[in-house]
């Protein structure tokens, strides 16, 4: 029963020429379009393939159900927002503990504000569409660059740097989510920088064994 739960949110059909993926591509990004608009509860796959000048029949040899939708609009999300991470975290090799702190905050907050309004549309979806084991895979990601940014740090050295990522990584995302319900005004952003950025330095001055 697991397997065959897990396997009807994968996607029905992997693109592998470039229409395809222009297809499927057009199906995300109108399911994008009718979240916002509409809200989860009202999405239908008619909506979506409408939107996507597709047929309903042309929508299900890519995705099974709704379901496997949201499971790929989400991934994306939130593979896009450990990307822009892990290339933050490659930039600040070599940096202070200070300067690291900044670049890693910096980039997760600017990632998920660039959307504010889909980060926060995905909240439900995700909890849906197995979210929950999307989300710990791209954090394992997220978790894996940072270990190697804080393994470079010009003015400290961690005994146990992959349980440190650990905690960083844990502590950005969850004022981060706060801050997104609220409406993430430019106020509260500005503050969640200045307050994200002075926890994960004072945490890893702490930790630091000079």
């Amino acid at each position: 029963m697991k397997r065959t739960h897990v396997s009807s949110l994968n996607p029905r059909k992997i693109p592998a020429q470039a229409r395809s993926a222009a297809t499927m591509d057009a199906i995300l990004q109108a399911a994008t379009q009718v979240l916002l608009a509409s809200g989860f509860e009202n999405m239908s796959t008619t909506r979506i393939a409408e939107r996507a000048g597709v047929s309903v029949g042309s929508f299900y040899q890519y995705f099974p159900n709704k379901r496997a939708l949201l499971a790929a609009l989400v991934h994306r999300h939130v593979a896009e927002v450990a990307a822009r991470a892990e290339r933050a975290c490659r930039t600040a090799h070599g940096a202070t503990i200070r300067e690291m702190c900044g670049t890693i905050v910096d980039a997760f907050i600017d990632a998920k504000t660039e959307r504010a309004d889909l980060s926060r549309a995905l909240y439900l979806p995700a909890a849906v569409a197995g979210g929950a084991a999307i989300v710990r895979a791209q954090s394992d990601r997220v978790r894996h660059a940072v270990t190697a940014m804080l393994e470079t740090a010009s003015d400290a050295s961690f005994e146990q740097p992959n349980l440190l990522s650990l905690v960083l990584v844990t502590a950005v995302v969850g004022p981060m989510q706060a801050v997104l319900e609220m409406g993430a005004t430019p106020e509260l952003i500005s503050g969640l920088r200045k307050q994200l950025t002075a926890l994960c330095v004072g945490y890893l001055v702490q930790a630091a064994v000079h």
